[in-house]
């Protein structure tokens, strides 16, 4: 499959290059899909924050940092990211927002 067209699914969140994907349960949380995609001309790092709830009071965050070389211009990275909050029901139909979106652009 040639890089660029994979598919997860529905987007259910998007900012900017980085784009959330449909979650799945699991017995313990949600596996949640992301991608990234470097739509600028630069090497960029990227450090993005989000947040997962649902009903019954399920409140996770997760994190991701693009640090070690950053993606080129062009290039995608797609990720999952794990939410769990113990002692809560995993919700069916949780809400995943991008809290902190933070996109910094790498001189060559």
């Amino acid at each position: 499959m040639a890089s660029g067209s994979e598919s997860f699914g529905r987007p259910v969140a998007t900012d900017g290059d980085v784009v959330v994907y449909t979650p799945t349960r699991t017995r313990s949380g949600l596996i949640i899909p992301v991608k990234i995609t470097n739509k600028g001309d630069r090497r960029a790092i990227y450090r993005v924050d989000f947040r997962v709830t649902g009903p019954g009071g399920f409140q996770a965050t997760a994190h991701i940092e693009t640090a070690v070389v950053g993606l080129y211009p062009g290039t995608s990275w797609p990720t999952e990211l794990t939410a769990e909050d113990p002692g809560k029901p995993v919700p069916e139909h949780p809400i995943v927002t991008i809290e902190k979106n933070a996109k910094q652009e790498l001189r060559s």
